[in-house]
């Protein structure tokens, strides 16, 4: 409560550490129930600073096969061959697994995403909340300069698509289609939870691009989120662990996603790849 909603059936709140202890920390404080947000579960909050350190021999760890996308930089599936090293090494059961529905999750985020956004955001009108224009002639003007003014370039762009995914005559064709791919893709994941106990992909397919750099091009951008966006859309736990640098001296990721409610496994792998990477990397200064 208290936060502002982009996608409401999306959202979750995450902490960004140092470490995956750190992580566990913040998370137990973040985690309560809150009878004014709608969005959080009247259950027990564990104590997940418990999974750090515990041995992962006898877990096994899916590897999907669909994560493996055309163009992907070679540095990047070696970090992933090396984290699977690494968890076998630590005792993990390692098992390929098949979400067949995940080249449709990109797509898919990026329908309900920017709906549930532009439907959350409309309230931003700089009547009720948000930045008022000065100097406006009329409550139309008033509304539009407002948003132009109180929102960036990507937010506007976002904004549009939303707005159009849910026009009359583009809901069903777009958006209520986008929801029964949604279905399916936590159905996949449904279908291996009974055979794997946490999955193992890479976080990006390319390390952080420049600041400003890219701009033009949005859709690359967009592409960035193609191995994470899947466990907002299922309603999973995931955490992504710094296990690696690409040739230019950037850090690259290492992704685990978990059963729902079970981020005590999540945490527990994470802390196991956290431990094998050994991360000690620190950026130069560069502001």
């Amino acid at each position: 409560f208290g936060m502002v909603a982009f996608a409401s059936s999306l959202d979750q709140a995450g902490p960004i550490t140092k470490t995956v202890e750190d992580a566990a920390i913040l998370l137990r404080s973040m985690c309560s129930f809150d009878p004014k947000d709608s969005t959080s579960l009247d259950v027990d909050t564990p104590d997940w600073t418990q999974s750090l350190g515990k041995s992962v021999k006898g877990l096994r760890i899916g590897v999907p096969r669909e994560y493996v996308v055309d163009g992907m930089p070679a540095e990047i599936q070696a970090l992933w061959d090396q984290g699977i090293e690494w968890l076998k090494a630590a005792g993990c059961e390692i098992v390929p697994i098949s979400l067949p529905h995940t080249r449709y999750a990109l797509p898919a985020y990026y329908i309900i995403a920017p709906a549930e956004a532009s439907s959350n955001l409309a309230r931003y009108d700089g009547m009720r909340f948000g930045h008022r224009a000065e100097g406006t002639t009329s409550l139309t003007d008033l509304y539009e300069t407002s948003r132009a003014q109180g929102f960036g370039k990507e937010v506007q762009r976002r904004l549009t698509i939303g707005a159009y995914v849910l026009s009359a005559g583009f809901y069903d064709a777009y958006y209520v289609r986008a929801l029964k791919v949604r279905r399916r893709i936590a159905m996949d994941f449904d279908a291996v939870w009974d055979r794997v106990d946490a999955i193992l992909t890479p976080s990006t397919p390319s390390a952080a691009f420049a600041l400003g750099d890219k701009q033009i091009d949005p859709l690359q951008m967009y592409l960035n989120d193609i191995f994470t966006v899947t466990a907002n859309l299922a309603g999973l736990p995931g955490i992504s662990v710094p296990a690696g640098l690409d040739a230019g001296g950037l850090p690259l990721g290492l992704q685990v996603i978990g059963k729902a409610l079970d981020e005590a496994t999540v945490f527990q792998v994470a802390s196991a790849l956290e431990d094998a990477a050994g991360f000690v990397a620190k950026p130069e200064k560069w502001w």
